[in-house]
């Protein structure tokens, strides 16, 4: 079945894949979990380890008010669903979320506000943090 295999920070690439566990697993990872919860006829396939992401870049799924649903980090696997069943996507489907892939948002570690510029820290307060071990 024609599949579409997502990476964060990477291109959307459609592939062709068996109809089995095997395969996903194959592709995944071990533990295959499968979303199945959209509006439309598709399925998100991922590893269930990626379901808690750690440090990287992440997957959010929101409903339609904007709270989230998933957060995957690594790959996924988005795949067509007709009668509760793993198929195909349509040409329409390929397109329409690969362009959706492939817009990624990196969220980069930001300090806060309380908190001193880097260029704002004195010779006498990195020496200070030398000496000590902090």
């Amino acid at each position: 079945m024609r599949a579409l295999l997502c990476e964060p920070m990477a291109e959307p690439a459609v592939i062709n894949i068996e109809d089995d566990l095997f395969a996903l697993q194959r592709l995944l990872g071990n533990h295959v979990d499968i979303a199945d919860d959209f509006m439309e006829p598709i399925a998100v396939a991922f590893n269930e380890e990626d379901r808690q992401p750690g440090i990287g870049n992440v997957f959010f799924f929101c409903d339609s008010k904007g709270n989230l649903r998933h957060s995957i980090s690594g790959k996924i696997l988005v795949l067509g669903i007709k009668n509760d069943l793993p198929c195909s996507l349509t040409d329409e489907q390929v397109k329409r979320f690969a362009r959706i892939f492939h817009s990624s948002v990196l969220y980069l570690p930001m300090q806060d506000e309380r908190d001193k510029p880097y260029e704002s820290i004195s010779k006498k307060e990195v020496k200070s943090h030398e000496r000590t071990g902090r």
